[in-house]
């Protein structure tokens, strides 16, 4: 190649294209930059010294102790106040005083507690990339299942944003469960038939392998017919082998479904006045909060309470018979039958409770057989003369 010109001119603008970074280089770059890393390292004095905006649940906690508490055991644990209520620096400046205080209007001081649907639904609307385990809706269709004639019904109305499932203890706490999967994990369309009449589909676990007495005795109930399992033992999984499940009897878990409110249909699913039902039968400790399970057990499936003690008030043994027994009527309250079978006074008192219809004509053999005295247990001594004088 006889003229080589050109070549050096190219190589030249390369080479003092090269010079100019360099200087630039050493010109712009941060003096701390790729101390210790690839990025500034005096960035990170500069952002520790800026003023903290949002607020850690801790600092929340030093105010608001009651939220704290139910916030804290409940699903939305790891949900920070401030997805909620924003940015609470203000809030918190006011209330606490000093210099900081000064300059900030209570308008200002106040958080955002509006309820917005679209706040619950960024979580909990139902899409396909969301896991099945995490709880997510349709709004039509949940209105649908709960029978909800006001389609402008704020999710606030049942649900508490702090405990949202009512949660008698820790979620943290709850009992660690074998992977639960769902059908529609992996499959678009509802999948008719069992796992089990598919050739070669992969194990998966179905709480019958583990608990059939209680499946089983679940078809046999009301609830089967409109729930499954999961609807209650809610299942939050933690990785791909193990979750936690969640078993809760909080009355007030029962009562998203089964309170009577302004908005819901009357026809199903069965609904009381909430708290006057329990009222109505007020002997019956108001804090217990398993107290749905005391009488309605049998509507659910088979299942071992655990009441270590009575849910009656007071030296209830010896009371008992003020409230059994009407002194107007001559008869048994009725009210003991929500809870206990027949057979369960004669445990006791050795003989049908409440007495059967012709009780009138046959208690003489009872009397002569067993004597006056186990009368005497719930009747006074001149209760028999008032028919025999």
């Amino acid at each position: 190649m006889k003229d080589k010109s050109h070549i050096f001119f190219i190589f030249s603008i390369i080479f003092g294209l090269i010079i100019i970074a360099q200087i630039a280089d050493w010109l712009l770059k941060p003096a701390s930059f790729d101390k210790f890393g690839h990025y500034r390292w005096n960035a990170v004095g500069e952002i520790q010294s800026q003023k903290i905006v949002n607020q850690n649940i801790k600092v929340c906690r030093e105010c608001h102790k009651d939220i704290y508490q139910i916030h804290e055991k409940d699903a939305h644990y790891n949900v920070p106040c401030v997805d909620c209520h924003g940015a609470g620096n203000l809030h918190v400046a006011f209330h606490k005083g000093g210099k900081g205080a000064k300059n900030i209007s209570v308008k200002q001081a106040v958080l955002k507690k509006e309820y917005n649907l679209e706040g619950c639904l960024y979580c909990h609307r139902k899409l396909a990339a969301r896991p099945s385990d995490f709880p997510q809706i349709d709004v039509e269709q949940h209105f649908k299942f709960l029978n909800v004639t006001d389609q402008k019904t704020k999710c606030t109305d049942c649900h508490n944003p702090h405990e949202p499932i009512f949660l008698l203890t820790d979620v943290r706490n709850s009992r660690l469960h074998p992977i639960v999967y769902k059908c529609n994990d992996c499959h678009n369309k509802p999948v008719k038939s069992s796992y089990s009449d598919v050739p070669n589909h992969p194990k998966i676990f179905e709480c019958k392998d583990c608990h059939a007495e209680i499946v089983n005795d679940f078809s046999q109930r009301p609830h089967h017919n409109y729930v499954e399992c999961r609807t209650c033992h809610l299942f939050h999984k933690e990785n791909e082998t193990i979750g936690r499940i969640y078993k809760n009897g909080n009355a007030k878990f029962c009562l998203l479904c089964h309170e009577k409110k302004s908005f819901k249909s009357e026809t199903y699913p069965p609904k009381i006045e909430w708290p006057s039902h329990i009222s109505k039968i007020g002997y019956i400790k108001n804090g217990d909060e398993k107290t749905c399970l005391n009488c309605h057990s049998n509507q659910i499936h088979k299942m071992v309470l655990g009441n270590g003690k009575s849910p009656h008030k007071g030296n209830w043994r010896k009371e008992h018979k003020n409230f059994a027994f009407n002194k107007t009527t001559n008869k048994m309250n009725s009210s003991c039958s929500l809870c206990h079978q027949k057979d369960f006074c004669s445990s006791c008192h050795k003989l049908e409770m409440p007495h059967p219809g012709d009780f009138a004509e046959v208690h003489k053999d009872m009397i002569q057989k067993k004597g006056k005295t186990l009368c005497y247990n719930c009747h006074g001594r001149q209760f028999c003369a008032a028919c025999h004088e």
